[in-house]
C-alpha cells in the first residue's frame, strides 16, 4: 500500500479529494448530527413553506374572485341608486344646458317614440339600448322650442356612457327633428373621457355626493 505523506493543508485537501469517504468520515467526526442534518431539514422547511404559500395564494385567489363577484353583484344596485339620484337633479341638468325641464320620458314614451319613427339602418341592439336609456329629458329652450337631453348615469362615467349618450342624442334628433343634447352624469368621470367633455362632444353633470348617500 502506498504510504501517504501529509505535511501541509494542501496535502490534506488533495487526499480528501482523492478519498471522498474520508471526507465524510471527517465531517461526521467534526460536525454535530444537527449540523449534518441541516441541509435536509432546510430543504424540508423550504418545501413545507412553499406548500403553505401555495395554500395562501389559493385562498387569496378565492377571496379575489369573491370580491369580484361582489362588485359585479353590487354594480346594478349602485347604478340604480345613481339613476334615482340623477332624476332628482333633472331640472338642474336641463338648466346647465340652457333649457327648462318639461319632464322625464318614461319607458313607454321612449318605446312609442321608436315605434312611430323611421328606424331603417339602425341595428336592433342599438334600438334596444336606446329603449333602455338611463334618462331622456323633454325640455324647452329660451324661445320655448321643444328639445331633448339624452342622459347616461354612472358612479364613474366612462367611454361607454359617453358613446351611449351621444348615440341616444343622435337618435332623438333623428326621431323628433329637434335639438338633442348628450349628457353624462355621475360622481366622477374616467380621465379617458376628459377630452370628450372638454371639447363639448358631451356635457358633464356632477352629482352631489350628498344625494348619493343612503339614509
Amino acid at each position: 500500500m502506498q504510504s501517504l505523506e501529509i505535511a501541509t493543508v494542501e496535502d490534506l485537501v488533495r487526499v480528501l479529494d482523492e478519498r471522498p469517504q474520508w471526507l465524510e468520515a471527517l465531517r461526521a467526526r467534526l460536525l454535530t448530527r444537527e449540523l449534518l442534518d441541516l441541509p435536509h431539514r432546510l430543504a424540508d422547511f423550504v418545501a413545507a413553506t412553499d406548500r403553505r404559500f401555495d395554500t395562501v395564494d389559493r385562498q387569496f385567489d378565492a377571496l379575489e374572485r369573491q370580491l369580484d363577484q361582489l362588485r359585479t353583484d353590487i354594480a346594478p344596485l349602485k347604478a340604480a341608486h345613481a339613476r334615482t339620484a340623477a332624476m332628482g337633479e333633472a331640472d338642474l341638468m336641463a338648466e346647465e344646458q340652457g333649457l327648462s325641464l318639461v319632464g322625464i320620458l318614461d319607458r313607454e314614451e321612449i318605446r312609442a317614440l321608436v315605434r312611430s319613427s323611421d328606424t331603417g339602418g339602425i341595428r336592433k341592439h342599438e334600438l334596444r339600448s336606446f329603449r333602455l336609456a338611463d334618462m331622456v329629458l323633454r325640455a324647452t329652450d329660451s324661445a320655448g322650442t321643444e328639445c331633448y337631453v339624452a342622459v347616461e348615469v354612472s358612479y364613474t362615467a366612462n367611454g361607454r356612457d359617453t358613446e351611449r349618450a351621444r348615440r341616444n342624442a343622435r337618435f332623438l334628433s333623428r326621431f323628433t327633428g329637434r335639438r338633442a343634447d348628450a349628457v353624462v352624469a355621475g360622481l366622477r368621470f374616467d380621465e379617458r373621457i376628459r377630452l370628450a367633455v372638454e371639447s363639448g362632444e358631451v356635457s358633464w353633470f356632477q352629482l352631489d355626493p350628498e344625494v348619493l348617500e343612503v339614509d
